[in-house]
């Protein structure tokens, strides 16, 4: 749900997040409150915003889709950012949402992430790639 709220601030007075969170709630039979309750965790989460919002966000896509031998990809976040260090070079940030509060303890979501990471980086030679997992405790996990 997160991400039907990218490129708006979560305090931006015109974006509505409990308007999106039912949109959302009804999309994946969900409850709306939840919804939204785990879309503000992320969204307020420091550790979190900068993937949302803010001036080293350079770009941002949704579910996009990546090729990996012969296979369609979808990444739930795929981020530019500024890199944190002076003169860095920009870095794309492969995210995953994952609900639980620690995916990283399953494999099958390792692979999964690792796998996005490795595409993106056929993609993108020569470039930073990053991934980490976005939890429903708004915690940045990421994964080497």
């Amino acid at each position: 749900m997160p991400e039907w709220a990218s490129g708006a601030s979560p305090q931006d007075a015109t974006m509505d997040l409990g308007d999106l969170a039912r949109a959302a709630a009804l999309e994946f039979a969900s409850g709306p409150g939840q919804t939204e309750r785990l879309a503000r965790t992320i969204l307020d989460s420091p550790a979190a915003r900068r993937f949302f919002s803010g001036p080293a966000l350079r770009w941002s896509g949704n579910e996009v889709p990546v090729g990996d031998a012969g296979d369609v990809l979808r990444i739930d976040r795929l981020v530019l950012l500024d890199d944190e260090q002076p003169g860095g070079a920009p870095t794309w940030w492969v995210l995953d949402y994952k609900l639980q509060h620690a995916p990283q303890q399953l494999d099958a979501y390792r692979a999964q992430l690792l796998r996005y990471r490795d595409a993106v980086r056929r993609a993108q030679p020569g470039s930073p790639v990053r991934c980490a997992f976005l939890s429903g405790a708004g915690d940045v996990i990421e994964i080497d």
